[in-house]
C-alpha cells in the first residue's frame, strides 16, 4: 500500500534527517511543507528535494481544505503557524504531533520557570510566569452570548493540542512527562531524529586521554549554569579545561556566564563562544573526561548520547526524563543533584563501563532500529 504522509515543518535543523529517514522507508510517499511568512527566500537548513516545498502560512491554511481523508499528517513541532492548519483539518484525518519540547517547556502556562530554573539562576533570573487571569478563563463563557470573539493564542493552541491524536517523543518518560504537564492523553509514537550513526563514528577508538571538563551545551538559562559553577568552584579540578558551550542561546545570558566562568575557573575557563564543524566538535567532545547538564527538562540529548560514546562520565539532573531512561536502560549515567562531589568529577568512567555504554546505546539507536520502529508505528496507523 502506498501511504501519502504529510509533513508540516519550519526550517529547522533536524528536518533534514527526517527527510532521509522517512524516504528510506517509504520512498516517494513524503512531502514536507516549509512553513514561512516569505517562501521567497531560500532555506536555511532544509536542503532542497523532489519532497520539500516552502510553503506561505494562508496557503498551509488552504492546504488543509485540499488533503485527501487517507493522508496522515506529522506535524514537526506545534508553532503557533500550524495552529488554523490542525483545526482546519478533516476530523478523518489522523495527526501525529512530534514534540520539540519548546511548545511544552517554554509556555508557562503548562510549565512554570520555578520548575526549570535552579535556585541561584532563578534569583538572577526571576520568574515572569503567566498564569490565566479571570478574563482569559471565562472568555470560553463570554463567547456564549459573543459568538463572533476570536480565540485567544491560548485557546488555538489548547484546541490544536486536543486535536491531535499521537504524541510523538525520542522516548516514553519523556512522554509520559509532556502529557501529564498538557494534561491529556494520546498514543505513544517514538522517533529519534538522529539515529547514533548520525550523531557519531561507531566504530572510532575509545580515547582515554580526557583532559577537559564540559558543562552545558548552549547559552540558555535552562541549563543553570551558574549553579554548576557554585557546585563545583572549590573542588580541585584535574581538568586543563572547563568547556563551556554558548555558541547559540541568549547573548545577555551568554555574556553573565562567560563574565562568571573567568571568574570562577580563572585560566581553566574555556566559554567556546563560535560554532564548530560536527568533526571539529565531536572531536572537542573526545577529549571531554566530565561533563555536568543541570538542565530539569529533556534538553541536549544528541550532545549526552555523543558524550556516552565517546567514554564521558555524565551527571544529569535526576529532574530531566533523560535520566530515567538512562538508568532505566542500564546506562552509566550519574546523579548531579546526589552524586556529584570533588572525588566523583575526578574520576573517569572504566574501559568496561564505556563498552557497556557503547553496546546498550548501539542496541537502542542504530539505524536500523530506528527505522524498523518508524515503520511499525506508520503501518500501525494505516493499518
Amino acid at each position: 500500500m502506498k501511504y501519502n504522509i504529510i509533513h508540516i515543518c519550519e526550517d529547522e535543523k533536524f528536518i533534514n534527517s527526517a527527510i532521509n529517514q522517512f524516504e528510506i522507508i517509504f520512498p516517494n510517499q513524503n512531502k514536507f511543507y516549509i512553513v514561512d511568512t516569505d517562501n521567497s527566500i531560500p532555506f536555511r537548513h532544509v536542503t532542497p528535494s523532489n519532497c520539500t516545498k516552502s510553503i506561505s502560512t494562508i496557503e498551509l491554511v488552504q492546504l488543509s481544505e485540499t488533503l485527501d481523508k487517507s493522508s496522515l499528517v506529522i506535524l514537526h513541532s506545534l508553532s503557533s503557524k500550524f495552529y488554523s492548519f490542525v483545526l482546519k483539518l478533516s476530523k478523518e484525518i489522523k495527526i501525529v504531533w512530534l514534540c520539540f519540547g519548546f511548545e511544552v517547556y517554554n509556555d508557562s502556562y503548562y510549565y512554570k520557570n520555578n520548575q526549570l530554573l535552579d535556585k541561584i539562576t532563578l534569583k538572577k533570573y526571576p520568574s515572569n510566569d503567566k498564569t490565566l487571569s479571570w478574563r482569559k478563563k471565562i472568555r470560553p463563557l463570554y463567547r456564549i452570548i459573543k459568538p463572533n470573539l476570536p480565540f485567544s493564542d491560548y485557546e488555538l493552541k489548547r484546541k490544536a493540542i486536543q486535536r491531535v491524536n499521537y504524541l510523538g517523543s525520542t522516548f516514553h518518560d519523556e512522554y509520559v512527562v509532556i502529557q501529564k504537564l498538557l494534561n491529556v492523553k494520546k498514543d505513544f509514537f517514538n522517533f529519534w531524529y538522529y539515529p547514533l550513526e548520525q550523531i557519531v563514528e561507531i566504530n572510532s577508538p575509545i580515547n582515554f586521554d580526557k583532559t577537559t571538563m564540559l558543562i552545558g551545551n548552549s547559552g540558555f538559562k535552562s541549563l543553570n549554569h551558574l549553579d554548576v559553577f557554585d557546585r563545583i568552584k572549590n573542588y580541585n579540578l584535574k581538568a586543563s579545561k572547563v568547556i563551556i558551550p554558548l555558541n547559540y542561546g541568549v547573548e545577555s545570558y551568554i555574556n553573565d556566564i562567560v563574565e562568571q566562568s573567568n571568574l570562577t575557573f580563572g585560566e581553566k575557563s574555556f566559554p567556546l563562544l563560535n560554532f564548530l564543524s560536527l568533526s571539529d566538535y565531536n572531536e572537542l567532545l573526545n577529549n571531554v573526561g566530565i561533563a555536568i547538564f543541570n538542565n530539569h527538562r529533556q534538553q541536549a540529548l544528541g550532545n549526552t548520547i555523543a558524550l556516552l560514546w565517546f567514554g564521558v562520565k555524565i551527571f544529569l539532573s535526576e529532574q530531566n526524563p533523560f535520566y530515567t531512561f538512562l538508568k532505566r536502560n542500564n546506562i552509566h549515567i550519574f546523579s548531579y543533584e546526589n552524586e556529584l562531589n570533588e572525588n566523583s568529577c575526578n574520576t573517569f568512567l572504566t574501559q568496561e563501563e564505556i563498552e557497556q555504554n557503547r553496546y546498550i546505546l548501539f542496541k537502542l539507536l542504530q539505524q536500523d532500529v530506528v527505522t524498523a520502529i518508524l515503520k511499525k508505528h506508520i503501518d500501525t496507523i494505516y493499518a
